[in-house]
């Protein structure tokens, strides 16, 4: 490919990030949005115990929180690809973290496989140690 071309498809290509990064804040919005009307519904629900929440709710609560906070992570490496050119492996890999944390911290142990527990092991400890290699590479 000549050079005008790869050009154009680059400016191409970033205006396209430029529109996920519009849907990705869109969906914080209304995810946010929709966060507050869950937790206003189950704080105001006519339980017998007014203004408590059950532990599965609060996890349903913390899922969607992270998924939110998934979000945010994922507009700073966006940005960070736009205007570096650059991948952020260090964001990418914090953004799994956070991610996988928040499986794991939502998990129903009692109805999941012993196949999916091990998946997740093995996810968690590959992605701590990437993060370990990159951080180890980034001191020296």
């Amino acid at each position: 490919m000549n050079e005008k071309t790869t050009h154009y498809l680059l400016d191409a290509a970033k205006y396209i990030l430029l529109f996920m990064i519009i849907l990705l804040v869109l969906s914080m919005f209304f995810g946010g949005i929709h966060l507050t009307y869950f937790w206003g519904e189950k704080l105001l629900s006519p339980d017998p115990l007014y203004f408590a929440l059950d532990i599965n709710e609060m996890f349903e609560i913390y899922g969607k929180i992270l998924i939110i906070v998934v979000g945010y992570e994922l507009i700073k490496s966006i940005k960070i690809i736009l205007f570096s050119n650059k991948i952020p492996f260090r964001n990418v890999l914090q953004i799994a973290i956070i991610a996988i944390s928040n499986k794991l911290i939502t998990l129903d142990l009692h109805k999941t496989d012993v196949n999916a527990l091990l998946g997740l092991a093995a996810i968690t400890v590959s992605i701590g140690v990437a993060y370990f290699f990159f951080n180890k590479k980034e001191s020296e």
